[in-house]
Order: structure tokens, then C-alpha cells, then sequence
């Protein structure tokens, strides 16, 4: 069930920035943060849920990270209130490629965690009170 929760989480974050890059800029909220701290707030998020909810694919989520900013970032070309910016596709990148590698990194120590106990585990058994 978790599984599934994080691929939907996964999903409905990436469908979140596609609908925050395609409105109208006067329709897109604001936070208050500088331009490029808000972008790495909305792009880390979404690569590490991918990262989580796709652990096994991970050699393909970061060629895909980079692919869908760069997407996302050209299609604000044909939308009048929208500009696309080299700063944005680079700050987006790198914010969804460090989610990745932040997921990347959890996965891994939970797997060597649960490997650790697991080895423990029959050593304390075996132990006389």
C-alpha cells in the first residue's frame, strides 16, 4: 500500500508543477521567497517522492528529472505571461536531481540498517540469560 501511495504522491506532485508552469503568471501563488528558493521548494519535493516511489528505476529518474524541467521549462515559450529562463531549467534540475539523490540515500540506509539487525538478531537469540 505504501508503495502505491508514493507513486500517486509521486504523480500528483509532478501534475503540481505542470499546472504552476502552465497558468497565467498573475495566477500563480506566491510565497514570499526568493524566486529560486521557490522553485527548489517545488523540484526537490518531486524528485525525491520519485526517488522513493521509484527506487527501482533510478539509473532512468534523473535523465528523466532533467528532461521533464527542460519540458517544462520550454513550453513556458508559447504561453504569453510566461517566460523561460536558462536560471529556472538549472535551479529546477538541480533541486529535483538532489530529491533524487536525497531518496537514493534513504533507500540505501534503510537497506543497510535492516541488513544490520537482521545479522544482529540471531546473535542476540543464541544468547544464554
Amino acid at each position: 500500500m505504501t508503495e502505491k501511495l508514493l507513486k500517486a504522491a509521486a504523480w500528483v506532485s509532478l501534475l503540481g508543477l505542470v499546472v504552476l508552469t502552465v497558468i497565467p503568471a498573475d495566477e500563480r501563488p506566491v510565497t514570499g521567497f526568493q524566486h529560486d528558493l521557490e522553485h527548489f521548494i517545488a523540484f526537490a519535493p518531486a524528485g525525491f517522492l520519485l526517488g522513493l516511489a521509484y527506487a527501482g528505476r533510478i539509473r532512468w529518474l534523473y535523465p528523466g528529472a532533467l528532461a521533464f524541467t527542460l519540458v517544462l521549462e520550454l513550453s513556458q515559450i508559447a504561453l504569453p505571461s510566461r517566460h523561460a529562463r536558462v536560471a529556472d531549467f538549472i535551479v529546477d534540475g538541480v533541486a529535483a536531481c538532489l530529491g533524487l539523490a536525497i531518496a537514493q540515500v534513504c533507500r540505501t540506509s534503510k537497506k543497510k540498517l535492516s541488513r544490520e539487525e537482521t545479522q544482529t538478531a540471531p546473535e542476540e537469540s543464541n544468547a544464554t540469560p
